[in-house]
C-alpha cells in the first residue's frame, strides 16, 4: 500500500474509534434526566 493509503486508512479507523468512543456513551448520557443525573454526582 502505498504512504497515501495508509494515511486515508489511519484517518478513517481513527475516525471510526472516535464515533464508538464519544458520540454513543454522549448519547446514552443525553437520555438522562439532568436533575437524576446531578443528584448522583
Amino acid at each position: 500500500m502505498s504512504s497515501t493509503g495508509v494515511n486515508v486508512m489511519s484517518f478513517v479507523f481513527s475516525a471510526a474509534i472516535g464515533v464508538v468512543f464519544g458520540y454513543f456513551p454522549a448519547r446514552q448520557e443525553a437520555r438522562l434526566d439532568l436533575i437524576e443525573a446531578l443528584r448522583h454526582e
